[in-house]
């Protein structure tokens, strides 16, 4: 209720209805005069911002505390004393993924660890890549072979000396580094089922499988398989590793877009989990359902995190038997949950329970491949 002073006036200033106390009948529109100073504007924004977190803190007792309680109390109407799924959602959601990517996965130092080339490797690694490159050496027949391995060798033995005994002057050096980027450029980074000659365009593409026999050509998946890994490595051809970098950027950061996307779809596949249940549930209630399981799991993820880090800070062993408890409970969660809201024993709440796991593994993966195709586009 706002603070502000009511209208004499009894029509509604949003539909024009006759007003019959301090709210329209018709659209609910508070009655008040509708100038606001700066100081009323800042009192009602601290107004909702109170109230929203109060209901907050009162919803999410009843959340962690009461699987499926939540969700029963929407499907029978109860709405108007707890914090709306859907909003809640969004503000729990935004916390947890602000202090994932800030504090827990930091994509952009990942993709740079990752994608860096430049990392000194250790003499033993150097010296294992060597005796490899002088068995193979040793064994192969072919010339061609041979002269490119040896260039391989006398360009590591070159790189691995000390800098202060390189005596070779600059053209020479640059010389033996060239060397050593034997089919650099030929390199792809992306090889579809195996193939190794994908040509570097489309057009050339589409040429070569106009020319072959129709029971030769690639179907319709390979084709466009290889005509996305041809865009790719044309894309990154000059900086191979600039896909590491970008693939695993855009991975992290598509991540609550496939949380978000999932949703409806588990839903979905719920319906038909449930389709012969004697007490009718509509698809809306197991997205209320979800909405309030996914919240649930964002909460629980966020008090590990702050668990680990206590445990980080003080080196305490009982943080990591709180871990655990935790872990354990949110495992639980869900399928106490369905007993309570879809009513129905242990037993089948379990059993359905590691099927929804199966299933929601499975879609998962399918989401994250295909944000991970679009990420690499």
């Amino acid at each position: 209720m706002s603070h502000l002073k009511e209208r004499k006036e009894k029509n509604c200033l949003n539909c024009n209805a006759e007003v019959q106390g301090k709210y329209c009948h018709i659209c609910g529109q508070e009655n008040i005069e509708p100038k606001e100073t700066f100081w009323m504007l800042a009192t009602h924004f601290a107004y909702d911002i109170l109230h929203f977190d109060g209901k907050f803190f009162s919803t999410l007792k009843y959340l962690l505390l009461k699987p499926g309680f939540l969700s029963h109390e929407y499907l029978r109407g109860r709405r108007a004393s707890y914090l709306h799924p859907i909003r809640m959602y969004v503000f729990t959601s935004a916390i947890f993924f602000i202090i994932f990517f800030s504090f827990i996965v930091k994509p952009d130092e990942i993709a740079k660890s990752i994608g860096s080339t430049n990392s000194p490797l250790s003499e033993e690694h150097v010296n294992t890549f060597r005796d490899s490159l002088s068995a193979a050496y040793a064994k192969t027949t072919d010339s061609v072979q041979k002269q490119k391995i040896e260039k391989l060798l006398n360009a590591i033995d070159y790189f691995s000396e000390d800098t202060t005994n390189k005596k070779t002057d600059s053209l020479h050096r640059q010389s033996l580094k060239d060397t050593a980027k034997i089919d650099l450029n030929n390199k792809a980074v992306f090889r579809v089922f195996g193939d190794k000659n994908l040509p570097e365009t489309e057009k050339e593409y589409d040429s070569i499988q106009n020319a072959l026999p129709k029971d030769q050509r690639d179907g319709w998946f390979k084709s466009i398989a290889s005509k996305w890994a041809i865009g790719v490595n044309n894309k990154y051809k000059e900086n191979p590793d600039d896909f590491k970098k970008d693939f695993i950027e855009k991975f992290f950061h598509s991540v609550p877009q496939v949380m978000f996307v999932t949703l409806p779809l588990i839903a979905l596949f719920m319906q038909l989990l449930y389709i012969r249940k004697r007490r009718q549930v509509f698809y809306v209630n197991h997205v209320i359902f979800l909405t309030h399981v996914y919240i649930a799991l964002f909460i629980g993820w966020l008090i590990t995190f702050g668990i680990g880090g206590l445990y980080e800070v003080s080196g305490w062993e009982i943080f990591t038997w709180l871990n655990f408890l935790v872990g354990t409970y949110m495992f639980i969660y869900t399928p106490w949950a369905m007993k309570n809201f879809y009513e129905q024993g242990i037993a089948k709440s379990v059993f359905k329970y590691f099927i929804l796991l199966f299933a929601a593994f499975i879609l998962f993966t399918i989401v994250f491949g295909v944000f991970a195709i679009k990420s690499a586009m």
